[in-house]
């Protein structure tokens, strides 16, 4: 008898990546990679035997089939969820809900958490990617990372890391291209996203430099979409160093410039004022300034 329900990992893959029309940001929220997503996806559109998705360079779209399927898994799913709650509620398993920019889960927490699952094996993390900003204070959330200024009404809160605005480019583009005074690249596009879109002209502004004449720039919903654009040769982009420390270390991002402008806002670890944290709370949140501590990996 041929199995008639496919695998609940691919259904979960695939609700996340319905609910965001991006394999990026459903890796972040599942802490997965985006290639991870992808094999889902492809693994339950087989079983299927139906495109659930249109791919396009710039990202996904689901399909009308697609739509319908998601309209009948994403409620089967929190059904689930709720009965495994409700039934495991004086288990020993420990949770833990987190709020952050995508761009921060992307590139900084979601390479780091193997290592914390390593650790704790008994803990799960909800990371929840988006840019909206949610009041922690009346939110089942325990903790907040936010980029922004204090103070956080009703937090606690912490400066997880400094981050600083350069322009970067990769060594394939470095390597062809003619500089102007500034040190950018004639002529190469800027790569920008709408959430930092004005990164540039601050950078410009508080360095006292001349922004080029006639730039052409590429926009992506996504800060990791602009990273990945840059990584392939194909413009420059204002590199947050908080985000891209990994990429710099390594090579596979460089500096474009000596001027580095601290960025108008900064990460910060929130948690609400006068509500303990839980056991697993408190050591996910010790784990996470430890890592973000200067010289960790």
């Amino acid at each position: 008898m041929l199995r008639e329900t496919p695998n609940l990992d691919w259904l979960r893959v695939f609700a996340e990546t319905a609910a965001t029309e991006s394999f990026a940001l459903a890796a972040a929220r599942l802490g997965v990679t985006p290639g991870a997503v992808s094999q889902r996806i492809k693994a339950l559109e087989a079983f299927l035997r139906i495109d659930l998705f249109q791919r396009y360079p710039q990202g996904v779209k689901l399909t009308e089939a697609g739509k319908r399927y998601a309209q009948r898994v994403a409620p089967a799913l929190d059904q689930l969820t709720t009965a495994t709650r409700e039934i495991t509620s004086t288990s020993t398993s420990k949770s833990v809900r987190v709020t952050m920019l995508p761009s921060l889960a992307q590139l900084w927490l979601g390479p780091r958490m193997e290592e914390f699952h390593a650790l704790e094996t008994n803990t799960t993390v909800e990371i929840w990617a988006d840019p909206t900003i949610i009041d922690l204070r009346t939110s089942n959330f325990d903790m907040a990372i936010r980029y922004g200024k204090p103070p956080f009404p009703g937090c606690d809160y912490r400066e997880l890391f400094f981050d600083e605005l350069v322009p970067v480019a990769s060594p394939k583009l470095i390597e062809s291209a003619t500089f102007d005074e500034q040190g950018l690249p004639v002529g190469a596009s800027l790569m920008i996203d709408p959430y930092w879109e004005h990164d540039f002209a601050d950078w410009i502004a508080r360095t006292g430099s001349t922004a080029p004449k006639a730039l052409k720039t590429q926009t992506f919903s996504l800060y990791s979409m602009t990273v990945d654009a840059t990584l392939q040769g194909r413009g420059f982009m204002i590199g947050h160093t908080a985000l891209l420390g990994e990429l710099l270390k390594t090579g596979q991002l460089q500096t474009l410039s000596d001027r580095r402008v601290p960025s108008t806002n900064q990460f910060y670890l929130l948690t609400k004022t006068a509500t303990p944290l839980t056991a697993a709370a408190q050591t996910f949140v010790d784990w996470l300034l430890e890592q973000a501590r200067p010289g960790v990996a």
